[in-house]
């Protein structure tokens, strides 16, 4: 694994997790911008993990026989955490739990695309604990 793509997956767990401290510590404003900017960012990583695939699909050298699949289903991520921001009957804390759970589903898929030789095979041993502990600051922050 690449070793500036292991701190830069570090350093992108510094919103989740300070996210998940900051619901539980911040009081007035920064309250409000925290549980607003939590789930904000989570859809962020949802679309950058499916924009990851299309760079996977669109490399050199790939399988081009799968290649509009790999590219439709890397769109399910942003799609989703799109409609789980939008939806007004979505309440806040169910929402922080459903994009833990879409960053828990698209490491499981993102898993399966290595295993097909989609992606680099490294690339799940980084993905895991970095889901892991962003969906773990999810489900944290979702206690309010």
């Amino acid at each position: 694994m690449p070793r500036i793509a292991l701190i830069l997956a570090l350093l992108g767990l510094v919103p989740f997790v300070g996210g998940a401290v900051a619901n539980q510590v911040a009081e007035g404003g920064y309250l409000g911008w925290a549980r607003y900017s939590m789930p904000v960012y989570a859809a962020v990583i949802l679309s950058f993990l499916g924009g990851a695939q299309w760079g996977f699909a669109l490399a050199p050298g790939g399988d081009p026989s799968w290649r509009s699949f790999r590219l439709i289903a890397a769109m399910v991520p942003p799609v989703a955490a799109w409609l789980v921001l939008l939806l007004p009957q979505i309440t806040p804390q169910l929402r922080y739990l459903i994009l833990a759970g879409c960053l828990v589903l698209w490491a499981v898929i993102d898993h399966l695309f290595a295993r097909q030789g989609w992606g680099p095979e490294w690339y799940p041993r980084l993905r895991w604990p970095v889901t892991v502990a962003a969906a773990l600051s999810l489900v944290a922050g979702s206690q309010f």
